[in-house]
Formats: structure tokens, sequence, C-alpha cells
């Protein structure tokens, strides 16, 4: 399916991830799935952005289908290539403040 790219599925343990279908799927495909905490720090920039657009989205109060379609496309537009970028330069120190009680 990925050629010669090593695949490692990351997921928060949730019930529906552990489901026989996802690990058969996992399975028949060669993927390993890495071993992460139920309930750890989620430390994926992606969760910022998701809460960025869905913040941008509730102000625009969508009052049926259509309207949140459009209030999806018009906040997802907004949001620039500059946040982006500073979400994936935070990294670091995300990764030096989750690991500072560790070591």
């Amino acid at each position: 399916m990925f050629g010669e790219i090593e695949i490692i599925f990351q997921d928060d343990n949730a019930s529906c991830h552990r489901a026989k279908t996802v690990k058969a799927f996992l399975g028949e495909r060669h993927i390993q799935s890495m071993s992460w905490p139920a309930n750890s720090q989620d430390l994926n920039p992606i969760e910022n952005l998701w809460w960025k657009l869905k913040k941008m989205v509730h102000k625009k109060a969508p009052t049926c289908k259509a309207d949140l379609a459009t209030a999806i496309k018009e906040s997802w537009h907004q949001i620039d290539a500059e946040y982006c970028l500073s979400l994936i330069k935070s990294m670091p120190q995300r990764l030096k403040l989750n690991t500072s009680d560790v070591f």
C-alpha cells in the first residue's frame, strides 16, 4: 500500500482505534501501532489548528448545513500560513515541557 515506507499508526487508545477491524486493517498492511498511553497530552499541532477553525466557525453562527459548509471554507481560507508555521516551530518547546518531568 505504501511501498517501502515504514508506517507507524499513532492513536489515543480510544476504543474505536482498538476495534478488531482496525487491528485487522493495520495488520494486513503491516502497519505498526505506536504504544501510546491513554489520556496522554496531545502534542500534535493539528489539534490547535482544528481548535482555531472550530472557534472561527462558531463565531459565524451558521444556521443550516449550507451555511456551515460556507463558514468552514471561509474560516479555513482565513487561517494564514504563518499561524501554521508557528505551530510547527512550537514543537521543540512542547516536547521540552512535556518531557521535563520524565528525565
